[in-house]
């Protein structure tokens, strides 16, 4: 497993704080990635917060049945940390530590439940090359979604791992 730290600059030193836990899924099949699209053009791995009480792969089975209807086949498997500190939505600041799990999907996909942003933004599951995603991505680094960054980060991340395979 790896570790990484995402600190956005220019958060206020006394600033309220929110913080939160999530899991998110890497699922690969036939050399694509299972991956959530939005209207915005960007990619981000399936997967978000923990409820009270739930746990990592409580909330990694949870989110991944809600955006891509699919049901996790097996044990997921930590892969990676990302630390992330960034200007919040509720409070002055969020800090967030998502898991990235490897997994696997069944092949029959029920309704989507996304929640009303999720919807808002058309979140769409879709296969797709990791180096098409990425790309993708670093094309939309411009803050519009606060979730790119940590994507890229990832996403380059798992791309040296699986050409190092």
């Amino acid at each position: 497993m790896f570790e990484l730290a995402l600190n956005q600059d220019g958060l206020p030193r006394d600033g309220s704080v929110y913080r939160r836990t999530a899991a998110r899924g890497i699922v690969f099949r036939e050399g694509r990635l299972l991956l959530i699209h939005t209207d915005g053009g960007d990619y981000k791995f399936p997967g978000g917060g923990a409820e009270p009480g739930e746990t990592r792969e409580g909330a990694l089975a949870r989110e991944m049945r809600e955006e891509t209807g699919c049901r996790l086949l097996g044990e997921p498997r930590l892969w990676a940390l990302a630390h992330e500190r960034r200007k919040g939505m509720t409070a002055d600041i969020l800090e967030m530590d998502s898991y990235y799990f490897f997994c696997q999907v069944g092949q029959e996909q029920e309704a989507l439940r996304l929640d009303s942003y999720e919807a808002a933004e058309h979140f769409t599951p879709v296969w797709v090359e990791l180096a098409q995603a990425l790309r993708a991505n670093q094309a939309r680094a411009d803050g519009t979604h606060p979730w790119i960054r940590r994507e890229v980060a990832v996403m380059e991340r798992l791309k040296a791992f699986m050409d190092s395979q």
